[in-house]
């Protein structure tokens, strides 16, 4: 079975490495026994395009326009809201911003420091690590996300859990606790396979020692399917894998989450 009936980290063919159209993923999502979802694609930015990591600022309209219609359109079957997956970058703040006054709903899934700077996961220093939660601890305070996708995204291909690791854990959900955001158990990372990473052979994520300290809060937790084709819907599997990562680890799942509509 799913084990959870809403998912609203998903995306579209327009930000080049996701395949599909926006009513496959639909279609999919509804068959599959989910009431709601909510299409999050990565966010685009002026002066930043960059082919194979998002969308370009002028297809936003017409993407928005595409969920409009098929909300409309299924408005029996399941309830469809419009997002965006953005990153926190200081230059882009003002429209940021924008985003968060406009959309449904905004999900963090920081992958780098800067627009076209290298990507955090494959890093494998420690100051990485806490720049990644300051940049996330920063984005909370200004009120952006509504949920923290992938926040053990820095352990993908990190060799050990160090010092540094267990402080960004804590301040990552520290963060979520005080925005009152769930973070999210991201189904994606499962798929690229156990790897022989450090000591460990394991799945880049999630990492158990990340959920570990997440334990320790009052945090909200959700799963994300980060599906980037729709047959992703269909991945019961991919539940019951992260499921046994994390196994007796106590986590308050959310039963539901709703977001309004704004557009």
């Amino acid at each position: 079975d799913i084990m959870q009936k809403f998912n609203y980290h998903s995306h579209t063919k327009r930000c080049g490495h996701a395949i599909g159209e926006d009513e496959e993923y639909v279609l999919a999502a509804i068959a599959n026994g989910y009431t709601k979802m909510g299409f999050s694609d990565h966010a685009p930015y002026r002066n930043g395009y960059a082919p194979g990591e998002r969308m370009r600022k002028e297809e936003l309209d017409s993407y928005i326009e595409s969920v409009k219609a098929l909300q409309e359109k299924y408005k029996d079957q399941i309830d469809i809201r419009i997002g965006l997956e953005f990153e926190y970058f200081e230059d882009q703040l003002d429209e940021l911003m924008e985003y968060k006054e406009r959309m449904d709903y905004l999900i963090i899934g920081q992958h780098g420091p800067k627009l076209f700077e290298e990507e955090f996961h494959t890093r494998n220093d420690d100051e990485a690590v806490l720049l990644y939660a300051s940049l996330i601890e920063k984005a909370c305070t200004k009120g952006l996300p509504d949920i923290i996708g992938h926040p053990d995204l820095f352990m993908f291909d990190k060799k050990e859990w160090t010092p540094a690791c267990e402080e960004a854990a804590h301040r990552i959900v520290k963060a979520a606790v005080n925005a009152n955001i769930p973070i999210e158990i991201n189904l994606n990372g499962i798929h690229y396979g156990i790897r022989q990473i450090g000591d460990e052979k394991r799945v880049g994520y999630p990492y158990r020692k990340f959920w570990e300290v997440a334990a320790q809060y009052p945090v909200k937790v959700i799963y994300g399917l980060d599906a980037h084709k729709p047959e992703k819907y269909a991945d019961v599997d991919a539940y019951h894998l992260v499921d046994e990562v994390l196994e007796g680890i106590t986590l308050h799942k959310l039963e539901d989450l709703a977001f309004k509509k704004k557009l």
